[in-house]
């Protein structure tokens, strides 16, 4: 392969891997804790101070404060105030770019071909892909490589070179508690150099240093620990990471499960999973065959190995900071293996074979860019907030002047730190430095969940009359649908509020209670409103209300559609209200495409007979195994004239009908009468 037209190709590796960056980075803002890390950033900045007790919390008071992350809050704050929610995104494609420019360039430095490079950076982006959260953590990836890069200069680089990981621990001790991780590479590489005999090679010689640049990382890893007091809060401080790693009860949240149960959460995210699998896998292999052909072994990449790497096993958002640390000398063992490799290779093999990595790079670079922007979008694109947060709620709130203490499930605390604080405290939240500690706060919570005494218990102590409660069927309060001690004045797809009867808000109550309806998917309890007119009525001005009170409520607009098609044809200019505000709502997803047939036909009823063609032709485009759009089309083929086209979409619409299938008897009726009429006008 000629020179240009390797570096070519090179140049359209590295293009892809840009493409597939920017698709891997470029979401809204998904992560619980993006908000109160926004929250503390405000109050850090806006009073320039660090205060010593937490006040976004009820159940907090007395209790010491721990602002692990307060320098990542105020970057994330700063970066808000000037950019709003796009310059928080924008902040983290930056990062995601620097983390793959310096990992690039440290495996390039290691002696990897640009391809070998792109292809393990490509790797390491798989395994970040469900940590690019606008979080303190985001930051310390690039600390990571920072300090495998300052180690990886040290043999060659000035003695005082070492000198230079104090200051970036430094800030990393005042970021985030994964600091450890800068304290244990230092060390281990260290701990290497001082390894009696010559079995042992740190780094394969590139990590291996002289007795002069020795004594200068043994001082910088004496300072270290000293350094990392330069933090607000002390010791406590550097302590706090290891009481994290002792909660009782830390599995309970997803990314501190054990490495093979994260999946059972989503099937996509056995993707970091393969990724930890494929580079332990490798890395023991190629230190296995080392061994055997050498009888040394790098006791960093091991090191790395048996202490990081064990860590992601157990603690599954560990995996890429393994991946990241391990890395660079998986890079170094493969080169090492291509030194020891003494079959000739002729020229011809040597260009088919890195014909073959490139051909393999590109297809894998083009397939994780076609799947990431067509095929299975982990995350929403764009520069928005994604839908699972409580917005239009902390908006009612806001609209009824809800102020006071909450009892709030836990994913919506730091949303309703950022947006409803200091008119409302939280019960709980993702804080594990002021909230999660309390286990006993925790035990409460769930068996709220479980009891109604448990609740009552809570509220009474805390003087609690407003409940704002995560929807999803598989977290709610379900005791509370019964419960006359609270009435729910506000519902959507996302949150519930209920409030407390008897209380300061019972002229609200009075007004707003949803005594009929709720945010449940399942529409079909409303059919039962229908034997009791009043009933039905009070039913349905419920839902045109939770319409007005969210917009964006689907749930609603699809209950409106199903109850106004009950009505009949004095409801049909509203039903295709309904239907298509939902419609719109639910985008892309197959409940839409049936809400757009079920439009199609209204259309059709209303005798807006192309718009009702038009609209049937486009679900067809959409979803061929739809059976009512083919109605509608036979439907219009037969006001028009058209008996050929009429029996044609009929017939095909008949072979598609089990024998018992409801429709089947009318289909058939319709095509008899289509094929007589057409007889008579000489159709065959």
């Amino acid at each position: 392969m000629r020179p240009n037209t390797r570096r070519a190709l090179a140049w359209l590796l590295g293009l892809l891997l840009a493409t597939h960056l920017v698709l891997l980075g470029f979401f809204r803002i998904s992560s619980l804790d993006t908000w109160f890390h926004l929250k503390e950033g405000e109050l850090y900045v806006t009073t320039g101070s660090l205060p010593a007790q937490d006040p976004f919390a009820f159940t907090t008071h007395g209790r010491v404060w721990i602002k692990y992350s307060w320098l990542a809050d105020v970057l994330f704050y700063l970066v808000y105030a000037v950019g709003g929610i796009p310059g928080l995104i924008l902040l983290r494609l930056a990062f995601l770019f620097a983390i793959a420019g310096l990992l690039y360039f440290l495996l390039r430095g290691c002696g990897l071909p640009p391809v070998a490079a792109i292809l393990l950076v490509f790797v390491a982006s798989l395994a970040l892909r469900f940590r690019l959260f606008v979080r303190p953590e985001l930051i310390t990836f690039l600390f990571l490589l920072a300090t495998m890069a300052v180690l990886l200069r040290l043999r060659t680089a000035p003695p005082w070179t070492a000198y230079t990981l104090v200051p970036l621990f430094i800030m990393w001790v005042n970021v985030h508690g994964s600091y450890v991780f800068g304290f244990g590479l230092p060390a281990l590489v260290l701990f290497a150099n001082l390894l009696p005999g010559d079995g042992a090679v740190p780094g394969w010689g590139h990590l291996r240093l002289d007795t002069s640049r020795c004594r200068q990382l043994a001082i910088v890893v004496a300072l270290l620990p000293l350094a990392g007091l330069l933090n607000p809060q002390g010791y406590r401080l550097l302590l706090f990471p290891f009481w994290q790693n002792r909660m009782f009860r830390l599995t309970m949240f997803p990314e501190w499960m054990v490495a093979w149960r994260y999946p059972a959460i989503d099937p996509v995210w056995w993707e970091p999973i393969i990724v930890l699998g494929l580079v332990l896998l490798a890395f023991c292999l190629v230190g296995a065959l080392l061994w055997a052909w050498e009888h040394r072994f790098d006791p960093v990449g091991w090191g790395i190995v048996l202490s990081i790497g064990a860590y992601a096993v157990l603690r599954n958002r560990a995996i890429p900071y393994f991946v990241l640390a391990v890395l660079p000398l998986l890079a170094l063992s493969l080169l090492r293996i291509a030194e020891r490799l003494t079959i000739p290779v002729s020229p011809p093999k040597v260009r088919r074979i890195q014909r073959v990595g490139m051909a393999g790079c590109l297809i894998l670079l083009v397939f994780s860019i076609v799947d990431e922007a067509w095929l299975t979008r982990r995350f929403a694109p764009g520069f928005g907030v994604a839908p699972h947060f409580p917005e239009k709620a902390a908006a009612f709130l806001e609209r009824h002047s809800l102020d006071g203490r909450i009892f709030n499930s836990y994913p919506f605390g730091g949303y309703l730190m950022w947006r409803r604080w200091p008119a409302n405290q939280v019960f709980i939240d993702g804080r594990y430095d002021a909230i999660l500690f309390d286990e006993e706060l925790l035990e409460q919570y769930f068996q709220a969940h479980q009891s109604p005494d448990a609740l009552e218990r809570i509220a009474t102590t805390y003087g609690i009359e407003v409940l704002v409660l995560d929807a999803d069927p598989e977290i709610r309060i379900r005791h509370l649908g019964g419960h006359s001690a609270w009435a729910r004045v506000y519902w959507d797809p996302v949150a519930e509020i209920f409030l407390r009867r008897g209380g300061k808000h019972a002229g609200l109550i009075s007004k707003r209670e949803y005594r009929f309806t709720e945010s449940r998917t399942d529409l079909g309890y409303l059919v039962a409103y229908r034997k009791d007119a009043r009933t039905w009525r009070a039913a349905m001005a419920e839902l045109r209300r939770a319409t007005d009170d969210n917009p964006e409520n689907e749930i609603a607009w699809q209950a409106l559609a199903q109850e106004y098609a009950a009505v009949g044809g004095d409801a049909l200019a509203l039903r295709l209200e309904a239907l298509a505000r939902a419609s719109i709502l639910l985008k892309d997803s197959p409940a839409a495409t049936r809400l757009r047939a079920e439009q199609s036909e209204v259309l059709l009823q209303l005798g807006r007979v192309q718009e009702a063609a038009a609209a049937a032709r486009a679900v067809l485009r959409m979803d061929r195994d739809l059976l009512l759009p083919r109605w509608v089309l036979a439907a219009v083929a037969e006001r028009q004239g058209a008996w050929e086209e009429a029996r044609n979409h009929l017939r095909d619409l008949l072979a598609r009908l089990d024998a018992d299938h409801p429709m089947t008897a009318r289909v058939r009726d319709r095509l008899e009468f289509v094929e007589r009429s057409g007889r008579g006008e000489g159709v065959r």
